[in-house]
């Protein structure tokens, strides 16, 4: 439940005339007061006449407005007792508390340039009416100390709610900043699981495919062939499986798993390109395997992704151009591997129709790009196809 103090400051947040009216209300009360007060003989003032009511007024009425126009305001007010005292009239107590407020909102509220403008203001009326006018010095020292505490006070108000404005924009920007980082990194993570996840199963499927198809079409003639081609989509689906739940699992939450964390015993990398080109050439594709330079252990990201670049790039093969002859080529070299896969145009029935904008191709670019390596792929002179990309070596993301 809202306090009678909350409550007040939301009405005064609606509406600025609230505060300001209600101290001007108080002074004005007080000044009217005071007015009815006649000086004595012996003080030599005179007693306000129409003019001298107006004037006393005037330091006190401007009041309404200090919210929305203090440096006005406090002009105002100083203008009315300059004149108040100029002539000869009793300078009113009042006075005092209406400055000090007009001096410190504009210390507080307004910059430095204005601030320093009413400092210079209210010394220099200070200086006028108590060391010229009325030659009061012990009260002239006295106001300026008074009212230097105040326009200080003010400053370092207004000082500290900058330093604050700034910290809550500052804060504001680096929360802008961290969600648009977790953004990206949804976006990055969501674009490698689709790329982990479309060479995973579309080399699998098509490898199953064409496996399949051996089986059908020697399963009358030579059943122990068509048995092999079945254990090898057996064999190829389990290894899909084991990749794709590993893959998952470490999206999977901690407290979900059982405790068990992902193995990455199995992982898809180089040590494992053996094994594809084997499964591969089962379905009756010839692929020839090169390796030159000296082979160095990769960093697991790039090994990764040096497995995935030519598992598609023979899964495109076997998709586009099944009993090409087709040759892998790896060279090792001191900074850099470089992976080259090409085939002929033996058995090509869809190469063709391809512009190089296929999702593996998107894909395998992506991959290289990450490492900051080069990617090319694109028809050769004879009729075949050749992709060619390389990886910097020491190279971890």
């Amino acid at each position: 439940m809202k306090s009678l103090w909350d409550r007040y400051r939301v009405l005064d947040n609606r509406n600025p005339y609230l505060t300001s009216g209600l101290a001007t209300l108080f002074f004005t009360v007080f000044m009217l007061l005071d007015l009815a007060t006649e000086p004595t003989a012996e003080s030599g003032f005179e007693q306000e006449d129409v003019f001298g009511v107006f004037l006393a007024l005037a330091q006190v009425l401007p009041l309404l407005f200090v919210r929305k126009a203090p440096l006005a305001t406090l002009a105002v007010i100083f203008v009315a007792f300059v004149t108040h005292s100029t002539f000869n009239y009793a300078i009113l107590w009042i006075a005092q508390f209406t400055t000090l407020i007009g001096v410190y909102q504009v210390a507080s509220t307004t910059d430095d340039r204005q601030s320093l403008f009413a400092g210079a203001l209210t010394f220099g009326v200070i200086a006028v009416v108590f060391g010229i006018i009325r030659e009061d010095v012990d009260s002239a020292v006295a106001l300026t100390l008074l009212f230097a505490a105040v326009w200080i006070a003010g400053n370092v108000v207004r000082s500290r709610r900058g330093r604050l404005e700034i910290a809550e924009l500052t804060v504001v920007e680096l929360s802008e900043d961290r969600e648009m980082l977790m953004r990206e990194a949804v976006r990055d993570e969501r674009a490698r699981i689709a790329r982990e996840l479309h060479d995973v199963l579309g080399h699998t499927l098509n490898l199953v495919v064409i496996q399949a198809g051996v089986a059908q079409r020697v399963f009358a003639s030579a059943p122990d062939k068509a048995l092999d081609a079945v254990q090898s989509i057996e064999s190829t689906s389990r290894q899909a499986l084991s990749d794709v739940d590993r893959m998952l699992g470490i999206l999977r939450d901690p407290d979900d798993a059982g405790g068990r964390s992902p193995s990455l015993d199995a992982r898809p990398s180089m040590a494992r390109l053996d094994s594809l080109i084997e499964e591969l050439r089962a379905t009756g594709q010839p692929i020839g395997l090169a390796v030159s330079g000296t082979a160095v252990t990769l960093a697991p990201s790039i090994d990764l992704s040096v497995y995935r670049v030519v598992q598609e790039a023979l899964t495109n093969v076997i998709t586009h151009a099944a009993g090409a002859d087709t040759h892998v080529e790896i060279d090792y070299s001191e900074n850099l591997l470089s992976l080259t896969i090409t085939n002929d145009s033996t058995g090509v029935d869809k190469l063709a129709d391809r512009s190089g904008g296929g999702r593996g191709i998107v894909g395998m670019r992506e991959r290289t790009a990450l490492f900051g390596g080069k990617f090319q792929a694109g028809g050769t002179d004879d009729g075949g196809w050749r992709v060619y990309a390389t990886f910097p070596i020491g190279v971890s993301r």
